[in-house]
């Protein structure tokens, strides 16, 4: 059946073939070499834009971040190596990461004992 099927298609497709014009073919020529090379630019241009960030452009973005965020000076980081830079920025970025907003259980939790811990020093000490 799937033989019988995709004869069909290629007699279909001979007919359609030899019914248009010599300039109407050319033109579909044409059509079809734009398309090509619309898809191969754009397949140029996603390798490019995919493609791994190179060791400068990593230090350049971990030194804006130190910079922008943490508040370091352009002095103390030109002279420090990658590896020292990425030292700092993954503190930095560990701290950020580990956050831990007000509002969770966490931090009311310490709080409570905070406030437990005060009261006791309060009673203990000898003003009012």
């Amino acid at each position: 059946m799937m033989e019988a099927d995709y004869q069909m298609a290629e007699r279909l497709h001979l007919e359609e073939q030899a019914s248009l014009t010599d300039e109407q073919k050319a033109s579909l020529f044409v059509q079809l070499l734009d398309a090509r090379k619309k898809h191969f630019s754009a397949l140029r241009a996603q390798e490019i834009r995919n493609k791994p960030p190179t060791k400068k452009q990593k230090r350049t973005t971990m030194c804006n971040y130190l910079k922008n965020m943490v508040g370091y000076k352009h002095n103390q980081l030109r002279h420090k190596s990658f590896a020292d830079i990425q030292k700092l920025f993954d503190k930095v970025l560990k701290r950020v990461n580990t956050f831990v907003p007000m509002d969770t259980k966490k931090v009311e939790s310490s709080k409570a004992k905070a406030a437990g811990s005060e009261t006791r020093v309060e009673e203990s000490s000898k003003r009012a």
